[in-house]
């Protein structure tokens, strides 16, 4: 009698400090191969998450993050988010990076009516994912614009292309190819997670392309970029927005020396991004800013926004109020309101790599 009258008491206890704090779930790739992404991803989160607390939480209580790795992999994010859903009983679960996990999971989501948010998934398939379906990034959509007027700026009027094979890689060139007004005089798909790309860079050699479109993540698009280097095969490369980041300059070296790309543009002038900026630094010294880390910091506001305001903390009032706050709503990656598909707008700047650094122009 005593064990089971103990028993008792431990999940009373239990009960009584999860109810001490408002919980939502995050499939986030900490392990495999993007968990260079997933860790910064992890940082932003949790710095906002220790504003929000400091400023009162979740109508007065702690908000947390429930973290289930998905191994970086599409099976994996479907096993954490039914994780999330079936055990947790979250009613918000932010969604993983890559596209095609987000994909994956997002069918999930939508037939369990969770709220399910991206911060990085950037398919355009992902507007079809349904009503409980939202990201703070935009679309490949206006990605493959960027893409292709930064070509046709830079005056190509022939480019070679190739793209990682995966529903983000794919998306953004078949938009890409429908944008660009000039010739592909080659084109294919590149495995992710390969440590050699020779052959694939050997058939762009004999096209001789004068530049090429190079849609890819930082891993595989340091090990293209260095191997290419080495075959002295130096056309101009041009880039999107997943391969910004000072690790790609960093596994390349001297090989990522004056490529040009483009991303989602915002402000980086001014008291907000500042503040960011040097919370990050106070937060994480021994740590760069992520790649994407702005999105994941706004999420959080933007969630801690429509949480506070929702009636109650189920799955249908949560949409409800996040879709009304946010209406507006202008976070250091600009406005965050969302349209009819759960989608945010855009607009695209350059960046290059000048010196060994990534600079913005």
């Amino acid at each position: 009698m005593k064990k089971i009258l103990y028993a008792a008491l431990i999940c009373l206890l239990a009960g009584t400090v999860s109810a001490e704090t408002v919980k939502i779930g995050a499939v986030q790739p900490l392990s495999g191969k993007i968990s260079v992404y997933g860790e910064g991803f992890q940082r932003a989160i949790n710095l906002a998450v220790a504003e929000v607390n400091a400023a009162g939480g979740i109508k007065g209580k702690d908000l947390e993050v429930v973290y289930e790795d998905n191994l970086s992999t599409a099976q994996g994010s479907v096993s954490a988010l039914q994780k999330l859903i079936s055990i947790e009983k979250l009613p918000l679960i932010i969604g993983p990076a890559s596209s095609s996990n987000f994909l994956a999971a997002c069918p999930i989501a939508e037939r369990e009516k969770t709220v399910f948010i991206g911060a990085e998934s950037a398919a355009s398939d992902i507007s079809q994912c349904g009503s409980y379906v939202f990201r703070v990034f935009p679309s490949d959509m206006l990605q493959g614009i960027g893409v292709a007027e930064l070509t046709e700026e830079l005056g190509y009027k022939e480019v070679a292309l190739t793209y990682i094979n995966n529903d983000w890689g794919v998306g953004l060139a078949d938009v890409f190819k429908a944008k660009y007004k000039g010739k592909i005089v080659d084109e294919f798909a590149h495995d992710e997670g390969k440590a050699d790309y020779r052959s694939e860079l050997m058939r762009l050699k004999r096209k001789k392309p004068e530049a090429v479109v190079n849609l890819t993540y930082i891993k595989e698009g340091g090990v293209l970029l260095k191997q290419a280097y080495e075959m002295k095969f130096t056309p101009q490369w041009l880039m999107g927005s997943a391969a910004k980041s000072p690790k790609l300059v960093e596994l390349a070296g001297q090989a990522a020396e004056g490529i040009v790309g483009t991303y989602p543009t915002f402000s980086k002038e001014g008291d907000r991004y500042g503040h960011y900026k040097r919370a990050f630094a106070a937060k994480y010294p021994e740590n760069k800013l992520p790649i994407f880390g702005e999105y994941n910091y706004d999420m959080i506001h933007l969630l801690a926004k429509a949480l506070n305001s929702a009636d109650e903390l189920s799955a249908d009032a949560i949409r409800e109020a996040l879709m009304e706050s946010s209406k507006g709503y202008v976070g250091i990656t600009g406005d965050k309101s969302f349209d009819e598909n759960g989608d945010v707008g855009a607009t695209y700047g350059r960046w290059s790599v000048k010196d060994g650094k990534i600079v913005e122009n």
